[in-house]
């Protein structure tokens, strides 16, 4: 979806002067605003603002001054993430001291593949 919307001229300009980016910074203040009001996710997030990793999306919000809605289960869930992610990138790093080829098929599905 494409949003267009009409600022004037003169407020535009001075936007862009202290933001460079201006729609990225109207997409974070929309991100921050739909996550402060429970309409987003943090991996809603993520998708929108085409961050890596979850935890990049945590740092922005941090930054953000947004406290994070985590539920004990949300919170079990991103460790075990977490925790496969490192896993993962112990096993990478042996097979380079191994001199071994482990491939890993990117995900087609979702833009992050460890959820």
């Amino acid at each position: 979806m494409q949003i267009t919307i009409e600022i004037p001229e003169d407020i535009g300009n001075q936007l862009q002067q202290n933001w460079q980016d201006l729609p990225q910074k109207i997409l974070e203040t929309l991100a921050i605003e739909a996550y402060r009001s429970g309409i987003m996710t943090a991996g809603q997030i993520q998708e929108l603002l085409k961050f890596d990793s979850l935890s990049k999306t945590q740092v922005f919000l941090n930054q953000s001054q947004v406290s994070l809605n985590y539920t004990q289960e949300n919170l079990g869930q991103a460790q075990q993430t977490k925790m496969l992610a490192d896993d993962i990138k112990q096993l990478q790093q042996i097979c380079i001291e191994e001199d071994y080829s482990l491939e890993i098929p990117s995900r087609q599905d979702r833009p992050n593949s460890f959820f």
